[in-house]
């Protein structure tokens, strides 16, 4: 037999394979699928449904930086794990045992109150959760490494959520925290002082105040240079004074009248600015005055050189005649004494009144007291009391002499006196400040010379007059600056005067106004008896001023000694 032949017994394979089933599902019936098929969908989608869970689970724990090595991540994914069965379940989980309120609001969400949690189930909540220790936590490996990304948000609780033992309310909830478009929690830096700022300010001040010290001993060689006698001290204070009306001139431009409301007063408020120190409006005026100074040595410097010596023609020698014609006749006139001080029995007269309490004179409807007298000590100011009762003296010394004449060689002017408080009326205007009543008993056009003191900004005193002798509007300034704001202002006074009393205008035909540059004062102080000295002598009819700054040491003690015995003395 044939090996190669297949034995009979063996059954033939078909040629072809056998048709497969259609793809359709077997068991429906009129379109219902069957039961075990229902089955096996619905385990198919549990299990989606666990796979789904885990991979939210685990994108949870990526996001939040949970860790199975560290043990308090651990010990809070077991707390995730016993609140998600729980959930299940259908109990609420445990409170006892967590380390703080801000567990339970990781784990619960935000509650109101206790009373929401045994709300939720058969527990005995207390009511407040401890906090948790002072020690600080242990922190994850993702942050000892400095991965910002990985850290846990900061849960802790702001100071004021806590009771007084320590402890915070179940109720709480932390402040919201602010996050990056990445979801990375910035970390918060407090914004503290650098280590050598304090070292720095102090340097800074320092620096500025040896700059400002320099240049005020630039300023005041130049002024010695120039003439100046008093010491650095007094030019000191001369300096901070000249600052503070330069201050006072610049705020009197918003606001001239005292009766409007002052608009600009929030603008004056000092503001902090960053990168500023105090003094620098000081160094600014000192650069300012030392650039003047400069200035005026400069010009001292280019003045023309006196002109060459000539041969004099007979026209010349005429005049140079007439000239020592009348410097003969000056010198034939009476001098002009200056004003000399007190003999030693009046000068220990001032040290008792100066000892006197209370009311230390009194004359006509003025009064002055210790408080007011001290002001006549040296390095102070003047008040109203002091100056108007001395204008109250000048008049009076006037109404005596009526009856009982001077010693031949005296002058006395026919004056009229206003009180310091005239000025500031004279501002508001001459109908809002009723100044016509001030002169309803007086013809001021028939007096020789009418005193006005003035008051600038209640920081400085000046003096001014209206001159009818000489036809003048005259201002005395002991800081030698030109006011021509009250030229402006006497001579609408005066217009507007005039027309109320006369019903015409009043001719201003020849009228000048006159200021002086000399003398000046040397400190910040003395304005006031300059003041008073000028009046004093415009009221005996003096061409030219007879006392200087060195002078106002005696004239201040002769001041007490005229206001404690209510008279002028009669020598100069």
């Amino acid at each position: 037999m044939n090996p190669r032949k297949r034995q009979a017994a063996e059954t033939l394979l078909p040629l072809h394979s056998a048709k497969q089933r259609r793809t359709r599902m077997t068991g429906y019936d009129g379109g219902n699928p069957s039961a075990s098929e229902e089955a096996h969908l619905l385990s198919r989608w549990k299990r989606f449904g666990k796979e789904f869970g885990d991979l939210a689970l685990d994108t949870f724990k990526t996001i939040v930086g949970i860790r199975q090595d560290v043990p308090e991540d651990r010990e809070l994914l077991q707390s995730l794990e016993e609140r998600d069965q729980t959930r299940l379940d259908g109990r609420p989980p445990p409170v006892n045992g967590y380390r703080c309120a801000n567990e339970c609001h990781t784990i619960y969400g935000p509650l109101s109150s206790t009373d929401d949690i045994k709300a939720s189930g058969d527990l005995d909540v207390p009511s407040q959760i401890p906090y948790p220790p002072s020690t600080p936590p242990k922190r994850s490996i993702e942050a000892q490494r400095g991965d910002v990304s990985s850290v846990r948000p900061d849960t802790s609780w702001s100071s004021t959520s806590y009771t007084q033992s320590g402890n915070a309310p179940l109720g709480s909830v932390p402040p919201p925290q602010r996050k990056t478009e990445n979801g990375v929690i910035p970390r918060r830096y407090k914004n503290r002082e650098h280590i050598f700022a304090r070292a720095h300010k102090a340097s800074v001040r320092a620096e500025t105040q040896r700059s400002k010290e320099e240049m005020q001993r630039q300023i005041y060689n130049l002024k010695r240079k120039g003439g100046y006698t008093s010491n650095f001290a007094d030019f000191q204070s001369l300096l901070a004074y000249e600052a503070k009306l330069e201050k006072l001139e610049q705020l009197d431009v918003f606001s001239p009248s005292s009766s409007m409301i002052d608009l600009h007063a929030k603008q004056r408020e000092p503001s902090p600015r960053r990168n500023s120190y105090p003094g620098e409006d000081d160094v600014e005026f000192l650069r300012r005055a030392l650039d003047r100074a400069l200035d005026r040595a400069k010009a001292t410097l280019n003045e023309p050189r006196p002109p060459r010596p000539f041969q004099p023609s007979l026209e010349q020698l005429r005049i140079s005649q007439r000239l020592k014609d009348k410097e003969v006749e000056r010198l034939l006139r009476p001098k002009l004494v200056p004003p000399t001080p007190l003999p030693l029995k009046d000068d220990t007269q001032v040290d008792v009144l100066l000892r006197k309490r209370g009311v230390v004179s009194k004359y006509a409807r003025e009064q002055v007291n210790d408080t007011d007298l001290s002001r006549l000590l040296p390095g102070q100011w003047l008040n109203d009391e002091i100056i108007n009762f001395y204008g109250a003296l000048i008049i009076g010394r006037w109404e005596e002499s009526k009856e009982n004449p001077f010693k031949q060689g005296t002058t006395l002017l026919n004056v009229h006196y206003f009180s310091s408080f005239f000025w500031a009326k004279l501002k508001e205007g001459y109908e809002k400040g009723r100044l016509a009543k001030w002169t309803k008993k007086v013809d001021i056009f028939s007096k020789d010379v009418v005193l006005i003191p003035i008051n600038h900004s209640n920081a400085h005193w000046t003096s001014a007059a209206i001159n009818f002798r000489r036809k003048r509007i005259e201002s005395y300034d002991s800081m030698g600056t030109r006011r021509d704001n009250v030229f402006k202002a006497l001579r609408a006074y005066l217009d507007a005067e005039h027309r109320n009393k006369k019903k015409k205008p009043f001719d201003f035909t020849g009228w000048k106004d006159y200021s002086i540059e000399e003398p000046q004062q040397e400190n910040g102080y003395d304005c006031g008896v300059f003041t008073c000295q000028y009046l004093q002598g415009l009221s005996r009819g003096d061409d030219s001023i007879r006392f200087t700054q060195k002078d106002m040491p005696h004239l201040r003690r002769r001041m007490i000694w005229e206001i404690g015995n209510a008279r002028l003395r009669d020598e100069p």
